[in-house]
């Protein structure tokens, strides 16, 4: 890679694992483009608990041998043209705007350092790749995995208590099943019966319904036409019944941020349920409870060794929204068949299991009572001998 030419990545969602998603992305973008890549998470990012320290290297070395004030050269051009060498550790606010921020426009540039703080997805960088690059023919899973191997290094001392507790809690409990359940979004419902083509895919419960009809699991909800509560996290026990029976699990390795789902496995499992000791919430906590800024590099090593443990673990369920859940699928190569990634599809759309969900039957019933008139025209039309064969169309 060139001396002078740099892809500095800064954070995206301010999450430990879809940043680290984020950083896979551009570090295949500066392998296409030939640069050398430079990882900065400033203080404010959720995991980092430190003033003036570069977040991403609380968890993991460094990808290069420069850092961001390497970068910071008044003889350096850059790209997109609101930054310059005084203003490149602060945050541009406006990054949601997308302004100079195509994969085009930053593949193209001739600047000396690009700044990739936006997301791009796997699959939207692959037509991008040159036969010479080794991710050239690679699936996106595949590439995925590429980079985690190529660039991600932990470091050793949250390896070594990876390495502890496997040896304390799982090393003699194979074959194991890792479970990841994120905790229930108690104040979000998904109704699948409302045109919902223009609006975000799922919705918060309507103020005014919560009062006139409070949330009950064994409730039918009727005022947009009848219909039924999916409970959260419905899907899972059947799933890992299945591996039970199959491959005579010993262990159940669970990942959850739920005291609840904690008592809900431990209950139903007994003995075989194995967690890490950590911070976790009740329903009713909003998320940043779990946080303290004196200590928040203990809780993301906490999510980089649960994620490392599953990654050891013989099979795992996850869940298809989760930034962890799908990590966890990229940090080693699994065999198809031992690792699920759950969600919840209606029609043509698919939704996260850990939400509740308003479903309604009304569209079968309309189908079947169309058949039905169907069906009866066309035996009226037999019985009086009228139409010929067009009443069989």
């Amino acid at each position: 890679m060139a001396g002078d030419r740099f892809l500095l990545i800064k954070p995206w969602s301010y999450r430990l694992w879809s940043d680290v998603e984020h950083v896979l992305a551009q570090l295949l973008i500066a392998e296409i483009t030939n640069r050398v890549p430079v990882v900065f998470w400033p203080t404010h990012c959720l995991h980092n608990g430190f003033i003036h320290t570069n977040g991403f290297e609380l968890y993991f070395e460094p990808v290069s041998d420069y850092s961001i004030f390497d970068l910071a050269k008044h003889e350096y051009t850059f790209y997109p043209p609101i930054w310059d060498a005084d203003n490149l550790l602060v945050e541009d606010p406006g990054k949601e705007t997308w302004m100079y921020r195509s994969i085009g426009d930053l593949i193209s540039s001739d600047a000396n350092v690009v700044v990739g703080d936006v997301y791009f997805s796997i699959s939207e960088i692959i037509p991008f790749i040159k036969k010479e690059n080794a991710a050239y023919g690679m699936t996106a899973t595949e590439i995925y995995r590429y980079l985690f191997k190529k660039y991600i290094r932990i470091k050793k001392d949250i390896l070594q208590e990876v390495q502890g507790f496997y040896q304390s809690w799982l090393k003699d409990g194979h074959p194991i099943l890792a479970v990841h359940v994120r905790r229930e979004e108690d104040d979000m419902i998904i109704d699948v019966r409302k045109d919902i083509a223009d609006e975000h895919y799922w919705q918060r419960h309507s103020g005014k319904y919560g009062l006139k009809f409070p949330i009950k699991k064994d409730r039918k909800y009727r005022f947009l036409g009848r219909g039924k509560l999916l409970n959260a996290n419905s899907q899972y026990h059947a799933e890992i019944k299945k591996l039970m029976n199959r491959y005579s699990i010993k262990k159940i390795f669970l990942l959850t941020d739920s005291e609840e789902v904690i008592r809900e496995y431990t209950e139903k499992y007994g003995d075989m349920v194995v967690y890490t000791d950590c911070k976790r919430l009740s329903a009713s906590e909003p998320a940043y409870f779990i946080e303290n800024p004196v200590v928040k590099r203990r809780r993301g090593i906490e999510v980089i060794k649960d994620a490392c443990l599953a990654a050891k673990c013989d099979f795992f369920i996850g869940n298809d929204f989760s930034s962890l859940s799908r990590a966890i699928s990229r940090i080693k190569d699994w065999p198809e068949e031992n690792i699920k990634l759950l969600f919840r599809r209606r029609e043509r759309r698919k939704y996260p299991i850990n939400v509740k969900m308003i479903v309604s039957d009304r569209k079968k019933i309309f189908k079947s009572f169309v058949e039905y008139i169907k069906n009866l025209y066309r035996r009226i039309l037999k019985k009086l001998h009228l139409g010929g064969d067009e009443g069989d169309r």
